[in-house]
C-alpha cells in the first residue's frame, strides 16, 4: 500500500511539474511587445522637408483635430529649431567667427521668428480621425514644411541685420544647411 501511495505521489508531482512547465511555455509565447501601426505615422523628414506627426484624443471631434494639429506643430517647431542650431554651430566652426555667442543668439531668434510664421501655413499631408467605442475621437495628423521656406526666411532675416551680414556668407550657410538636411534624412528610421 505504501508503494502505491508513493507511486501515486510521484505521478501527481510529475504531473503538476509538467503542467506548470506547459503553462510557463504558453505564457512565454504571449508575453512581449506588440507592434502598433498608427495612421499617418510614416512621414519622415528628409533632405527637402521637415515633417512631424502626432495624435490626440478628445470627446469633441473638433478639439481632437485641433489638439493633434497643435501637437504636430510643436513637434515640427522643435525639430526645425534643433536642426537650425546644428547648422549655425557647424557654420560658426567652419567660418572661425568672432562673437559666436551673439551670432548664435541672432540665429536662434531669427529661427524662432521664421518658425512662428511658417507654422501658420504648414501642409497637412495626412489626417485620419477614428471614433472609439467610448464615443471619443482619435485624430492622427502628419504635417510638413519645405526646407526652402525655412532657408529663405533665415536668409532674409540675416540680410536685414547689418551686423549679421558682416559675418554671413550665404553660400557657405546654404552648404552647411544642405549637409545637415542630408544627415537628418539619413538619421530617420
Amino acid at each position: 500500500m505504501k508503494k502505491i501511495i508513493s507511486l501515486f505521489a510521484v505521478v501527481l508531482i510529475a504531473s503538476a511539474s509538467l503542467n506548470s512547465c506547459a503553462s510557463k511555455k504558453a505564457s512565454a509565447k504571449t508575453v512581449g511587445d506588440v507592434e502598433i501601426n498608427l495612421p499617418c505615422n510614416d512621414a519622415r523628414s528628409d533632405k527637402n522637408f521637415f515633417r512631424a506627426n502626432q495624435t490626440a484624443n478628445s470627446t469633441n471631434l473638433g478639439m481632437s483635430k485641433d489638439m493633434a494639429l497643435l501637437a504636430s506643430k510643436d513637434r515640427l517647431a522643435g525639430l526645425i529649431e534643433t536642426q537650425m542650431k546644428k547648422v549655425s554651430e557647424r557654420y560658426q566652426q567652419d567660418r572661425q567667427m568672432s562673437g559666436k555667442s551673439e551670432f548664435q543668439q541672432k540665429v536662434e531668434a531669427t529661427t524662432r521668428e521664421i518658425v512662428k510664421e511658417t507654422l501658420m501655413d504648414v501642409g497637412v499631408i495626412c489626417e485620419k480621425t477614428m471614433q472609439k467605442q467610448d464615443g471619443s475621437y482619435n485624430t492622427f495628423i502628419s504635417i510638413e514644411c519645405n526646407k526652402e521656406t525655412i532657408y529663405t526666411g533665415i536668409n532674409k532675416g540675416f540680410s536685414k541685420d547689418e551686423k549679421l551680414r558682416q559675418d554671413y556668407d550665404a553660400a557657405k550657410f546654404r552648404e552647411v544647411f544642405n549637409e545637415e538636411m542630408d544627415k537628418l534624412e539619413k538619421e530617420q528610421p
